[in-house]
């Protein structure tokens, strides 16, 4: 019989998370800070979402609030406003009716508040909101928006907010490890910082050790995690160790897509470690595999060769072999749009085009952006605004005005206009990857 960690894995490092929180925290804590590798953050939700349930243990309400960061004057009405909405929600009321903990409380001093002092104002309707439930009631807030690191405007805003903050509101928010933004917090503030420590590459072994070990899905996934665990750790041994049991272990699954799959997990260790020839040899494998797996109906197959031919791209991209990376990048291209990928199929074809233009191809280059902006321009805009359709409107419009092609350039600035306004042509790089380029 397993231990309780072995047997629940994600319950175990909640209840690890808890044992922190009250070794920690205490009710004169303004913020806790919670310190997470990257891959620790769902499991902080988790707790968080926890905690604000009926299955909480923590002796605090908790209420997460996850609107993105605007600015650092209008966040807090954002957060209000967000409030108030599901104050006013029957179906929010409904959800927690049978809990009795719906309060005699009255919303309209924080109505139609003005952006000024936004932040006083959120806290003060959180604070009354918490005493109307009970005068001694502790509340946390998590504060968790997804657009927040490396904003300055954010950490300013959880500062001013620490400066007002009532005694009966704790905000509660996540740093990364490797790029914290609230490591420097004044040392007059009352700061408990939680460093979680949950080791989720070993939580996500363990579950899949709660499968069936002679399953070779199972096997294949624990090589996978292991193939990687090994690339952090330099160990081209162990590399070759488990990319070998995990190709033998895939072969038994009789599916390409498994077998083709596993080598790219393993020619993906190499290229991390920056061996890009023993890199390129396994994806060439991977690329055998899946095209094999076609004649088998293996229906994972053209999502996994559409990756194969990515996976070479770029790195014949990061090794300079830019005719390579072009050829690449038109397989990619063309394979994702026989799967009607038009985002994939956009990007590498501009991928294709820059490759062209480093090879002073400029006629294929002009070729692949107006046969892209061609077969895309009739698309949904709302979709298309979130593509690299952008960066192929820019360098269109910049190939039709060097060839002095006034129809076109007015076709393309009205198309890009209605998509990203009347200022498309100005926007910043940092607009350009952060907010167009990102679905979050």
């Amino acid at each position: 019989m397993g231990t309780f960690k072995d047997e629940n894995p994600i319950t175990y490092r909640i209840e690890q998370m808890r044992k922190k929180w009250v070794e920690t925290v205490c009710d004169s804590t303004q913020l806790v800070r919670w310190v997470l590798l990257r891959d620790e953050v769902r499991m902080f939700k988790a707790f968080s979402l926890l905690e604000a349930s009926e299955h909480g243990q923590i002796p605090d309400l908790f209420l997460n609030f996850d609107a993105s960061f605007s600015t650092e004057d209008q966040y807090g009405l954002d957060l209000l406003n967000s409030w108030l909405q599901i104050w006013d929600s029957e179906d929010a009321r409904a959800e927690v009716e049978h809990a009795n903990v719906i309060p005699d409380w009255d919303a309209t001093p924080y109505r139609d508040a003005p952006k000024k002092n936004s932040e006083r104002t959120f806290l003060e309707a959180m604070s009354s909101f918490a005493k109307s439930i009970d005068p001694k009631q502790q509340f946390v807030l998590g504060v968790m928006p997804h657009d927040f690191q490396n904003e300055p405007g954010f950490t300013e805003w959880i500062l001013n907010c620490l400066e007002i903050i009532p005694d009966n509101i704790k905000l509660m928010v996540y740093d990364l490890n490797d790029n914290p933004n609230l490591h420097k917090v004044p040392m007059h503030f009352k700061v408990s910082t939680l460093v979680a420590n949950l080791d989720m590459a070993e939580a996500t072994k363990e579950i899949i050790r709660q499968g069936d070990l002679n399953d070779p899905a199972v096997g294949v996934n624990l090589c996978v995690l292991n193939i990687s665990e090994a690339a952090n750790n330099e160990d081209e041994d162990e590399i070759h160790h488990w990319g070998k049991e995990g190709v033998e272990i895939a072969e038994k699954t009789g599916l390409k897509s498994i077998v083709s799959t596993v080598y790219l997990a393993y020619g993906s260790a190499f290229y991390q470690l920056k061996k890009f020839k023993g890199a390129l040899r396994l994806y060439e494998k991977a690329e055998e595999e899946a095209i094999a797996g076609l004649e088998n109906e293996d229906i994972a197959v053209p999502a996994v060769l559409l990756q194969c031919y990515n996976f070479q791209a770029a790195t014949y991209l990061y090794t300079k072999k830019h005719k390579e990376a072009r050829e690449y990048f038109l397989k990619a291209s063309e394979e994702a749009l026989s799967q009607k990928n038009y985002a994939m199929y956009m990007e590498a074809q501009r991928q294709a085009s820059v490759m062209s233009e480093k090879l002073y191809d400029t006629e294929t280059a002009y070729k692949l952006i107006e046969e892209t902006f061609e077969t895309c321009k009739e698309h949904d805009k709302l979709n298309l605004k979130f593509t690299s359709m952008y960066l192929i409107s820019m360098k269109y419009h910049e190939f039709a005005y060097d060839q002095k092609k006034k129809a076109l350039v007015d076709e393309i600035d009205e198309f890009a206009t209605g998509i990203w306004g009347e200022r498309w042509k100005d926007l910043t790089e940092k607009e350009v990857y952060e907010n167009i380029l990102t679905t979050e």
